[in-house]
């Protein structure tokens, strides 16, 4: 087989894999709950001339926040459409991983695609717009132009990747050690100088502005996070979804060694070990490693010998079945999860109230159903995550004091079970119970669609 037509089959097949991805994800494509529906009331207030952090507060810093706003330009008020990017930014991070790996002459290149989008863990993440999409498609672009030999450029990308979900810094600081071992300083000195000059035009007019703000939201509001999830169990849910992956990355590692892939990836790995709130999306930043490094072992024992060519082959096989059990899960456990079904029921609703509240609740549910109604949400309060509260960057009953004399709907997804003594519970993370039961009626009930612990969406009438 000639380079010519062997290129067109890789390419073929690399078209094929995203068009199925693509084709799957796009029919099936509907709201869901989760923090994507505060970034999109966070960017209409951006296009309205609102600052994160001096109008309302950002637990992260604020490129997600500030490329959803430019993304308006394009897509309106069709906000369907931004359930999209996280797809998108999925196919774009897989086409460049096969880009990158060809750079290094793996022949099984034309596979990553393949193999990263179909994992379990892109599957389910894909369906909601956490900001992991666009964190590992801006550090894969760095790496990519790092190959080119674009250190800038890179330390560009790496500052973008950074200025949306700060995780992604353990990484960077793993990749500019790669650097400082195995190349020229004066590389070195242009990676950090683009990432410095990034984190400085981003950030710098916003600290400039409200500097105790930027440093209350993004340092001391994290610092006193309560404990997430157990990490533990976080893990091992990991391990048992992406076992046969981790473990071709593991001797990958071992026979490859790729100083710029590996360590990035363990100094990701600690800060994951140590850091107290840990979450399943962050375990994303961990895909394209796990990716690379495993078709970097099947391409070694590719190379070794023709018993290590039946090998790859056999490998490959069994990882095309691994990831056809991982969709069949998928399909089974957490496609109909978390889904959203109902939001412009719900909307058409408030429209026909007469009252001139505006909405407060659950930042799953209230920033994308004032979207839709085309009312505000109260006084800038978009991010209600009761880790908001917990770790006393806003005040519970403050707030929930300010939305009683205001006047507001109150939107929660609510578990009501009455032959278990369980009513209204699920707004506690977000408003004082004691306001609630003395200024707060329930107006109308919707069925959660979420097909979790919730088993309404209810909107209640708050006001003295």
């Amino acid at each position: 087989m000639n380079q010519k037509t062997k290129q067109i089959l890789e390419w073929s097949f690399v078209l094929l894999v995203i068009s199925v991805f693509l084709g799957f994800k796009l029919t099936n494509l509907t709201f869901h709950f989760g923090d994507g529906n505060a970034y999109f009331y966070m960017a209409q207030a951006v296009t309205q001339g609102e600052l994160p952090y001096q109008d309302f507060f950002l637990a992260d810093p604020p490129f997600l926040v500030f490329f959803l706003a430019g993304l308006r330009l394009f897509f309106g008020d069709h906000l369907l459409f931004y359930q999209a990017l996280p797809i998108i930014l999925e196919l774009a991070t897989a086409l460049i991983l096969f880009l990158l790996l060809k750079k290094q002459n793996n022949p099984w290149a034309f596979l990553a695609p393949l193999v990263y989008l179909f994992s379990f863990s892109v599957l389910a993440l894909s369906d909601y717009l956490t900001g992991v999409q666009l964190v590992v498609f801006l550090f894969v672009l760095a790496l990519f132009f790092f190959e080119r030999g674009h250190p800038f450029l890179s330390g560009l990308f790496w500052g973008l990747s950074a200025l949306t979900k700060l995780y992604i810094l353990p990484a960077f600081v793993g990749f500019a050690l790669f650097v400082f071992l195995e190349k020229d300083r004066r590389i070195l000195v242009r990676l950090i100088g683009g990432l410095v000059f990034c984190l400085f035009l981003v950030l710098g007019p916003l600290a400039l502005l409200s500097f105790p703000r930027v440093v209350d939201d993004l340092l001391i509001h994290h610092l006193n996070r309560p404990a997430g999830l157990n990490k533990p169990e976080v893990f091992a849910f990991l391990f048992k979804r992406e076992w046969l992956l981790i473990g071709l990355a593991l001797a990958g590692a071992l026979v490859s060694r790729q100083k710029k892939f590996l360590l990035p990836f363990c100094l990701t790995v600690v800060f994951l070990l140590f850091f107290p709130d840990l979450y399943y999306t962050y375990f994303g930043s961990l895909l394209p490693y796990l990716v690379i490094l495993s078709l970097s072992f099947v391409a070694w024992l590719w190379a070794k010998s023709l018993a290590g060519q039946d090998w790859s082959i056999f490998i490959l096989v069994l990882y095309i079945l691994f990831l056809g059990v991982s969709f069949w899960y998928y399909q089974q456990s957490f496609f109909v999860h978390g889904r959203f079904l109902n939001a412009t029921e719900i909307a058409a609703y408030l429209k026909t109230r007469p009252e001139p509240f505006p909405l407060y609740g659950s930042h799953e549910v209230a920033p994308l159903v004032a979207l839709l109604s085309q009312k505000k949400l109260l006084n800038g309060y978009i991010d209600t995550n009761a880790q908001v509260f917990a770790s006393g960057a806003l005040d519970l009953e403050a707030v929930s004091r300010a939305a009683v004399q205001n006047g507001v709907f109150l939107l929660a997804r609510i578990t009501d079970r009455p032959e278990e003594g369980i009513t209204d519970f699920g707004y506690e993370g977000f408003f004082s119970p004691r306001a609630f039961r003395e200024s707060c009626q329930r107006l109308k009930e919707f069925p959660s669609t979420a097909q979790e612990l919730d088993n309404h969406l209810v909107i209640y009438r708050c006001s003295r």
